[in-house]
């Protein structure tokens, strides 16, 4: 089973577990990189989601930006600040389903009362 984790500030943490999602603690671009490296260093069988902090992954340094393009990674993608803030995406019509779909290659579906598919 592939396991979606998030890695956001605390304030926001506690509502994505009450979602049933992982989430990851990180008040700052450098502990979101320490947290990516303790996800991703504890594994030796990458399969998962991790969804970072649109602002914590947008400062990661080059060396972290090659590390999670290899193709034997994490799908790590991007959390738009506004889709966290209730306000608008962080793209017109971009969503965290597109954004998915554009890094995985295909289409994800969620269905509230079922599995996903």
């Amino acid at each position: 089973m592939c396991q979606l984790t998030v890695v956001v500030p605390p304030e926001l943490a506690d509502g994505y577990r009450l979602a049933g999602v992982r989430a990851e603690e990180a008040d700052s671009a450098a502990a979101a990189a320490l947290v990516l490296h303790r996800i991703t260093a504890a594994s030796d069988q990458p399969g998962g989601v991790i969804a970072v902090h649109h602002p914590y992954l947008r400062e990661l340094d080059n060396s972290w930006r090659r590390k999670l393009a290899q193709p034997d990674s994490f799908l790590i993608v991007s959390l738009p600040e506004g889709l966290l803030r209730g306000t608008e995406p962080a793209s017109k019509g971009e969503s965290l389903r597109d954004m998915l779909a554009r890094a995985a290659g295909y289409e994800f579906t969620f269905d509230p009362g079922g599995s996903p598919g």
